[in-house]
């Protein structure tokens, strides 16, 4: 392997912290009961989800 792939890698981490809409850093929530998957939180756009299919961030709606 080289640290090319490694660095591709950092870089492609990296944008699911961001919000896909205004690039903010976002907070990742924990898994809890049903929920599986990766859920991230934007302070300005609310909920997103990482879409293992479409391997983007998704939004969803808030909890209730």
């Amino acid at each position: 392997m080289t640290d090319d792939s490694d660095r591709a890698s950092d870089d492609r981490w990296q944008q699911l912290n961001k919000c896909p809409q205004c690039g903010t850093d976002m907070q990742r929530e924990t898994a809890v009961g049903e929920r599986i998957g990766l859920y991230y939180r934007c302070p300005t756009h609310g909920r997103f989800r990482y879409s293992w299919d479409a391997d983007r961030l998704e939004p969803v709606g808030d909890l209730e």
